[in-house]
């Protein structure tokens, strides 16, 4: 897709660039809140469901998880491969929104345990989905100078969508059913669909190509991932990523399941720590993204989560406490949110269609639930064993996650600054 540029000597054509670029901006903004609003109204509901079923059992749910995304990705290839560009996310967004008023009706049937182990799993794979193809479409909106202005802002919308979803939750859980809140997901996520055909519709001219299949293999984002030294890269970054996750969530569950008997407790808790990650991510957002990416660099950018997890694992693993756990994993999922996956994202915008589309996917699911599923089976392990899977898992993953994210950087870097 063709940008029109920023920099002009004409001060009206300036104005009217960036007048295009803001608008762009808002809503891209209003349509990320959208959708982590409605993700994160129901995520407490989907950790108290881990709780249930038990750390030590953990890996059969990311197993599960896994090869439901091992599903999707054909699916979504032949999507991507059929339809024109702006109707992917329509389309799909609206088979979302299908399944969540599916289980709607479950839930108002009383649905038992399966149905709570399938929620758990598609909700799973939902929340990777929808921001990973909400990203996929907006880096086709924007270059990767507009980029590095507005990424930040875009996360930063996300995130107060993310502080409103468990703040509604927690304000109406007691006076409305589980179907009901699923019902008000779904319309949040039409509403997000909405404004990203808006969005596009507001994108600078492409002569056409959005109205063109991206075409080719329905899997060419596997072997796109594997020839491209900026797609591999950013692969690996999302593998030591969700090792590193998975070992903070397993000792969470854990541990929150040791400290608090009751439903209610530790769904007020992981809403507390929710809240917290998402006002420092918040914060950061706002006033750091742009200013480190744009004066320091990509490099330091995705190296700033790996440095503070290098830090947070030797405490853990000195003395592993609930609280410190809490700490890191604040710590950890803010910095991701506020540096780690805006960074990511600005790579695709150097990259074609086909990559910010199925290669982007594949990362950002099958590449994620695979590793999430093979670390939850190496920690079982590790836990089983009696053995610290902080510093036998975590502590490795952290060491090649901040090479990989500085190596990767630089390479960005250096491809902006010609």
């Amino acid at each position: 897709m063709k940008h029109l540029s920023s920099k002009s000597d004409d001060p009206e054509g300036l104005r009217t660039v960036l007048h295009h670029e803001w608008l762009r901006t808002g809503y891209a903004v209003l349509a990320f809140f959208l959708l982590l609003c409605s993700y994160t109204m129901l995520r407490p509901v989907r950790d108290d469901m881990a709780v249930r079923f038990g750390a030590d059992r953990l890996h059969w749910l990311f197993t599960g998880t896994f090869l439901c995304t091992l599903a999707v990705i054909p699916l979504f290839g032949a999507v991507v491969h059929h339809a024109r560009r702006n109707a992917i996310l329509p389309v799909c967004y609206g088979f979302l929104v299908l399944n969540l008023l599916g289980f709607c009706a479950a839930f108002r049937a009383e649905g038992n345990a399966w149905t709570a182990a399938a929620f758990f799993i598609w909700l799973s794979v939902f929340n990777l989905f929808v921001v990973s193809l909400f990203w996929s479409n907006v880096s086709d909106a924007f270059n990767a100078q507009e980029a590095q202005r507005r990424y930040g802002m875009i996360a930063a919308g996300g995130t107060v969508g993310a502080m409103a979803g468990p703040a509604i939750t927690a304000l109406v859980a007691r006076y409305v059913s589980t179907s009901t809140l699923l019902a008000t997901s779904a319309g949040l996520i039409f509403l997000a669909t909405i404004c990203m055909m808006a969005l596009r519709n507001a994108s600078p001219g492409d002569n056409g190509t959005s109205l063109r299949p991206v075409g080719g293999s329905i899997v060419a984002g596997v072997p796109l991932t594997l020839k491209l030294p900026e797609l591999r890269g950013i692969a690996l970054l999302v593998i030591c990523l969700t090792t590193v996750s998975t070992v903070l969530y397993v000792e969470i569950i854990s541990l929150a399941g040791q400290h608090y008997a009751s439903s209610g407790e530790r769904k007020t808790f992981f809403a507390s720590v929710d809240l917290a990650v998402n006002l420092l991510a918040f914060g950061l957002q706002l006033a750091g993204t742009r200013f480190v990416v744009r004066h320091a660099g990509l490099a330091l950018a995705l190296s700033i989560a790996p440095v503070l997890m290098l830090a947070g694992l030797v405490v853990l693993g000195i003395r592993p406490t609930l609280i410190g756990f809490a700490a890191i994993q604040i710590l950890h999922r803010a910095s991701e949110y506020a540096f780690g996956k805006p960074g990511r994202e600005m790579i695709y915008t150097t990259i074609g269609p086909e990559g910010r589309f199925k290669a982007k996917n594949f990362i950002d699911t099958t590449v994620y639930r695979a590793n999430d599923a093979a670390s939850a089976w190496l920690i079982n392990l590790v836990r089983g064993a009696g053995w610290s899977a902080v510093l036998l898992v975590g502590l490795p993953a952290v060491l090649v996650w901040l090479v990989a994210a500085f190596r990767t950087g630089i390479r960005f870097d250096r491809r902006t600054d010609k």
